[in-house]
């Protein structure tokens, strides 16, 4: 298994990110993938795409720190412009590194048809949708019906309203789901490296998405309970034995590793060094004894005491996953100038779990009154935690590339239940997500038990105070999924923490910003995307219509 996966991965590389050119994005598809993918069957065709959706997700997701510092989940002790919003300023070219993918799923697409491959086509095309709507929710009006079809001739497709593109691809999804159920053909156990062959599961997935569809566009559509109800009511991904939308890391190249392994980070410092959790998640998750703080943050290597007699206490810890670190308390001691005269900017002290104060420059040398910058190389701080050890794993039960889990699901049958979109308990629902995503991390039945039983968790008695609290829980399940995470809170504006830190003055982006190349050499659909946001400014923060 490990073997073929590798293979795999090598398929990417082989088939990997094209230029960004205009030309080059519709017409490469007609000279190399058909001919790369053409003798291939299905269910190599099937991983391949996996590999490549999931991958694109996850480094979105938690490779780079736009996103997760959009939602202050990270922060950045060096280079630090992801911590107010500052990569949104430039464009992007995800959206080509999104069709770079379609290419490839079109034409398997194709080739599942030819080949009376009714099931492939069902997921190929979910896969499709997904992109697609990651498209058309990060930067608005986009090319759809006119996408892929350079070898018809239209070089320059025209963009879609964002209204039109999601009534398409809900449209897409109800056949992809048809044609799932309706197939007979056998998913390979081998190939089919998210859910091993199982229909099933497949099904689940495709509708999962499209419920997820509907919350994105739930404020604009004068029909989404009825919508919503239905999808509520078809087999989602939910249960325990049910998997994620997420595939396993090999750990054997660069290629196949968690990104923040030794294969692409090294071992020590640099990369991995220059990022913390943010306080925001660190203080949220403290004060609800959140057993995945454990998990996901190291403990300080010397953390502040206000006590005197503890200075110098050492403190072993050995986090869930057996990893090991140790602590050793310093005192802020006002008679010694070299440590009191940062004083002011120590925001924690006791407390082994620390994070970086969202918003933060990227000055590390004063994060949380750390002083003493001759230890610990260029990225050190030893007063702010760092990311647990098991995210510089290459390989891990517990590291996945994601696409959607099913907690996820869980919270937006929540929120759904509380809007009454849909019948039944909001209770539960939200409940089942906490569950789901602390099963997901390895949190023990007994450990889960303790948390849902706190006060604090339960859901208040307002609906207002119900939505807050669903969706503070449901920012906290999307750790390392950054991209719903900035979705979700961009339309609920949920939970409330765009003032935290020193972020009072900087507005929350709502988009990405168009690639260059479209400015440059698809300009009719350029302006006309860009007439429809509000205001008409390709910029951070026009509106696109989810948000009008």
């Amino acid at each position: 298994m490990k073997s073929f996966v590798t293979k795999i991965f090598a398929i990417v590389l082989l088939l990997g990110v094209v230029s960004c050119g205009k030309d080059d994005l519709r017409q490469y598809d007609a000279l190399q993938y058909k001919n790369a993918i053409e003798n291939m069957n299905d269910p190599y065709l099937l991983s391949s795409i996996l590999t490549k959706t999931t991958l694109f997700y996850q480094d979105l997701g938690w490779g780079t720190t736009r996103l997760p510092g959009a939602v202050q989940y990270t922060e950045r002790n060096y280079q630090g412009g992801d911590n107010y919003y500052s990569s949104f300023k430039s464009t992007t070219t995800d959206m080509y590194g999104a069709m770079d993918i379609l290419k490839f799923i079109d034409i398997a697409i194709q080739k599942a048809k030819e080949r009376g491959s009714r099931t492939h086509v069902g997921i190929f095309t979910t896969f499709r949708v997904l992109l697609f709507s990651f498209m058309t929710d990060f930067y608005g009006d986009v090319y759809y019906t006119q996408a892929l079809q350079g070898r018809e001739g239209i070089l320059y497709p025209t963009y879609d309203k964002q209204s039109d593109i999601y009534a398409g691809l809900l449209k897409e999804l109800d056949g992809a789901n048809a044609d799932i159920a309706a197939g007979t053909e056998t998913i390979s156990t081998s190939y089919d490296l998210m859910f091993g062959g199982d229909k099933t599961q497949w099904i689940k997935f495709c509708n999962s998405l499209k419920l997820r569809l509907l919350m994105h566009a739930s404020a604009k559509l004068s029909d989404a309970g009825a919508r919503i109800t239905a999808v509520a009511a078809l087999p989602l991904l939910s249960a325990d034995a049910d998997g994620n939308a997420s595939i396993a890391y090999v750990g054997t190249s660069s290629t196949n590793s968690w990104v923040g392994g030794s294969n692409n980070w090294g071992t020590t410092g640099g990369e991995f060094d220059r990022r913390r959790p943010c306080k925001t998640l660190v203080d949220i998750m403290a004060n609800y004894n959140d057993p995945r703080a454990s998990v996901w943050f190291a403990p300080v290597e010397k953390p502040w005491t206000a006590t005197a007699g503890k200075n110098g206490t050492v403190v072993n810890t050995i986090d869930p996953n057996g990893f090991t670190y140790t602590s050793t308390w310093e005192y802020l001691d006002p008679a010694i100038p070299a440590v009191y005269q940062y004083a002011a900017n120590v925001l924690d002290k006791d407390k082994l779990y620390v994070g970086f104060i969202a918003g933060m420059p990227g000055d590390w040398k004063n994060g949380n009154g750390h002083y003493d910058t001759s230890l610990g190389g260029a990225y050190g701080n030893f007063k702010v935690s760092k990311y647990s050890k098991l995210f510089q794993q290459n390989a891990h039960a517990l590291l996945r590339a994601q696409i959607m889990n099913k907690d996820e699901i869980q919270f937006d049958l929540a929120e759904a239940a509380v809007k009454s979109l849909i019948s039944g308990s909001a209770d539960t629902y939200y409940r089942a997500g906490i569950r789901s995503s602390m099963k997901r991390w390895g949190v023990s039945d007994a450990n889960i038990t303790a948390y849902l039983a706190q006060a604090s968790i339960a859901l208040p008695s307002d609906n207002p105070g119900k939505l807050a609290k669903i969706a503070e829980q449901k920012w906290i399940a999307l750790f390392s999924v950054a991209t719903e995470a900035y979705l979700d809170l961009r339309r609920t504006k949920l939970p409330n923490i765009f003032a935290n830190g020193n972020l009072g003055g900087y507005p929350f982006p709502n988009r990405f910003r168009y690639p260059g190349n479209e400015l440059g050499q698809n300009v009719d659909a350029y302006n006309k995307g860009v007439a429809t946001l509000v205001p008409a400014t390709d910029d951070e923060f026009s509106k696109m219509w989810l948000l009008q």
